[in-house]
């Protein structure tokens, strides 16, 4: 794999064109209207508005926001209104489960940017978008009611064990609505585009007929046989022409399986859809034929990622914290990785893990090189989105940009106010911190919600107790003295600390800690890196070649788990560029790009 530098003359001759790339939205409408006689939302005092919101605590327990991010699209959207990018894909997960109030709410805004800016907006499914293939009937029970106390929507009676308002507008949509809904944005040919095909029909790139593709887009011909039963799903993957010379591949790489009469989501991504997709590998292949032979520019998205996203350290957190730990589940095999780099993909485009990260596959003879590309979320910590700039058919510039001011980001906090009131009041024991009200702006405020969740949810499920406790509370002295002990010595020492803290301790929670640096690294990589302090750098800089070059065993000592940690948090701390950087298909080669 060959690092290669940019040449910016050539690039400033070539026409550019120039695609966003916002994941994993999860759109709640914040101000829906819910159709309901029991619950309109919380009247707002600040806006007048009724708000259809979650709670803080329900927040601060979820991998994502519910809230703020509604803002944060509408921030995102601006921000490429000004750069004048047209070309926007959303890789899955636009929605909050696709329900028929987040949907709708999705198509407004899209539609007054289309009109307003002259954005195409191309889609992709993700697994909160249609949870289930058909719809059915959803609740959800930690909405904010009256006087801060939590308030459940259902669809239907007898959903929770509680007073419940009742609204279809919170109920699943499946494929047929949530596609039929969004049917401008990719999922069905538009007369605006050069080209359009979908899996299950002939790729009639030279006699391409807009009316005939139209025809055969009807979701009863988009179905694929599950197993041997005459039972079929629908498969919403797509190719399109936008612009000349640009192929985008939507894969729709969502899997569901029977349970008890209903159909079974997964999360999982193309390790299933490998399996229950086999149709798409050959379609792929379909694909990249037809584009390599006209000499088109083909970019793959999906919701989910085709390589392993840890800067190859997944084989590692798997030894040290459990194959179940860290939706460790998520990370595609290198298996399927070898699959669909066979198939031809070699630029793609992913969401659903909520991280910025990239990733290359090669083969041997580097015959099949991926390069994976992994888009943040506008719902979680890094605040990102991604666009890349075609410098000519075979190098692009990738750009990673943050979301740091977003307008209205506290129009929803007194409310939230309200609600730690309550909670006080009543003596909830789910009381949150409610230092995250004071945060800067909305990159302090995702920050802020990752130190809360890892601190009330990630430490305890994740993590082995003596681990963590160790690396809250062992100094850099200690951590320093260790690294210079052998294993025995070591391990009594680790052992006399842990015995100490636990015994000294309570309930104390230490402002920052190395783990706290670790999910920056895990979930921001360069720009998580970028918020660790040049001295801290300096620090792991120093220590962790003097740690990894101890006996770096397998095991469950206190010793051996701490080697491990540090040989991940190493490559974690040395990953690819993924902030603003290039990539040249002919050479295969990656070059960070210093703004």
């Amino acid at each position: 794999m060959q690092l290669v530098s940019t040449n910016m003359t050539l690039l400033a001759q070539t026409t550019r064109t120039e695609i966003a790339f916002l994941s994993d939205i999860h759109l709640q409408d914040v101000h829906a209207d819910l159709n309901s006689a029991e619950f309109k939302g919380v009247l707002n005092p600040k806006t007048g508005k009724f708000a259809t919101i979650r709670t803080m605590q329900s927040q601060l327990n979820s991998t994502r926001l519910f809230n703020e991010n509604y803002f944060a699209f509408i921030s995102a959207l601006e921000d490429l209104k000004e750069r004048e990018i047209q070309l926007v894909v959303l890789p899955g997960d636009f929605t909050d489960d696709g329900q028929p109030m987040n949907v709708i709410a999705l198509k407004k805004i899209l539609d007054q940017y289309a009109e307003d800016a002259g954005m195409r907006f191309f889609l992709t499914t993700g697994n909160h978008d249609p949870v289930k293939p058909f719809g059915g009937i959803a609740g959800k029970r930690d909405f904010l009611g009256k006087e801060g106390a939590e308030q459940a929507i259902a669809g239907a009676e007898g959903l929770f064990d509680r007073q419940t308002a009742i609204t279809e507008q919170i109920n699943y949509w499946g494929y047929s609505d949530i596609t039929g809904a969004l049917r401008d944005f990719g999922f069905f040919p538009n007369e605006k585009d050069l080209f359009w095909s979908h899996p299950f029909q002939e790729l009639e790139v030279d006699n391409y007929d807009f009316q005939k593709a139209k025809e055969s887009s009807d979701f009863k011909n988009r179905v694929y046989p599950i197993g041997d039963s005459s039972q079929t799903l629908p498969d919403a993957s797509y190719v399109v022409e936008p612009v000349e010379g640009i192929w985008l591949l939507a894969l729709d790489g969502n899997v569901y399986t029977p349970s008890k009469n209903e159909w079974k989501g997964s999360s999982v991504g193309f390790n299933q859809a490998a399996i229950h997709k086999r149709h798409q590998l050959d379609w792929i292949e379909k694909v990249v034929h037809e584009a390599d032979k006209r000499g088109k520019t083909l970019i793959s998205f999906s919701h989910y990622p085709l390589m392993e996203f840890h800067d190859g350290a997944s084989d590692d957190m798997k030894s040290l914290f459990g194959e179940q730990k860290f939706q460790l589940a998520r990370v595609p095999s290198l298996e399927t990785t070898k699959l669909y780099a066979k198939a031809g993909i070699r630029l793609h485009f992913a969401g659903h893990m909520h991280i910025n990260d990239t990733g290359i596959y090669h083969d041997s003879t580097e015959s099949h090189v991926l390069f994976n590309i992994q888009v943040p979320s506008l719902a979680a910590f890094p605040p990102a989105y991604k666009t890349l700039k075609t410098l000519n058919t075979s190098s692009f510039e990738i750009e990673t940009i943050q979301l740091k001011e977003v307008e209205n980001m506290t129009e929803f906090f007194d409310l939230y106010r309200m609600e730690y009131d309550w909670l006080s009041q009543n003596q909830d024991p789910r009381i949150w911190d409610s230092t995250i009200l004071a945060s800067q702006d909305y990159l302090d405020y995702t920050r802020n919600h990752l130190i809360g969740l890892t601190r009330s949810r990630f430490i305890p499920s994740d993590w082995p107790e003596n681990l963590a406790v160790l690396l809250q509370n062992l100094t850099d002295s200690d951590f320093k003295a260790w690294s210079e002990m052998d294993k025995n010595e070591g391990e009594a020492f680790l052992y006399e600390k842990v015995e100490n803290f636990k015994a000294e301790m309570i309930d104390q929670v230490p402002a920052q800690s190395i783990i706290d640096d670790f999910y920056l690294l895990k979930n921001g990589d360069e720009l998580g890196k970028e918020l660790i302090a040049s001295e801290r750098l300096s620090y792991y800089e120093e220590l962790i070649p003097m740690v990894i070059s101890k006996d770096a065993i397998q095991g469950q000592s206190i010793n051996a788990q701490l080697i491990q940690f540090f040989v991940i948090f190493d490559k974690l701390l040395h990953s690819l560029p993924s902030d603003h950087f290039s990539i040249d298909l002919k050479s295969n080669g990656i070059q960070k790009i210093n703004d």
